[in-house]
């Protein structure tokens, strides 16, 4: 009887996929957060910056929570096949995946606070990531870098 209306079937399409997932919250959870955390840091930088594009960011952030999904699908599926309960392909995909959200996210915080001193840090080995962000060349985003920071010092020493 509940598979004679739609809502029947979307609950049981929703349990479906909560059953799938099962046993794999935290990564999913996580994979989620960080995606959510990258758009936020995302839409900060672009606001400062006068670019703020929500289409375009929201458009990127729903691709990209669809290919991390379909990877995640995958490999939990894995996960699932193998006899062993560690789960350890899900662990090593939703860690590569939190680890390229971490990335982008300290591009756009290092961006946004050029002077922080654990971002300056990781300023020599971000700059590419930062000039993806900025859309412009590696060689203008590091002048670009330095005129933030030139730009603060002289206002914080006046």
């Amino acid at each position: 009887m509940i598979l004679s209306t739609i809502g029947g079937w979307i609950s049981l399409l929703i349990a479906g996929v909560i059953n799938y997932f099962a046993g794999f919250e935290f990564s999913v959870r996580l994979v989620v957060l960080l995606a959510s955390l990258d758009l936020a840091w995302s839409i900060a930088s672009n606001i400062k910056r006068g670019t703020f594009a929500l289409s375009e960011l929201a458009r990127d952030s729903v691709s990209k929570l669809s290919v991390y999904g379909c990877v995640m699908i995958v490999f939990v599926g894995i996960d699932k096949l193998c006899v062993h309960d560690g789960g350890i392909t899900t662990i090593v995909v939703c860690s590569l995946i939190s680890l390229v959200e971490a990335w982008s996210m300290a591009g756009h915080m290092l961006v946004m606070f050029p002077n922080m001193p654990f971002l300056r840090l990781l300023k020599p080995i971000l700059i590419g990531e930062i000039a993806n962000k900025l859309k412009m060349s590696v060689e203008d985003a590091r002048r670009y870098m330095e005129g933030v920071n030139d730009g603060d010092n002289s206002q914080e020493n006046s």
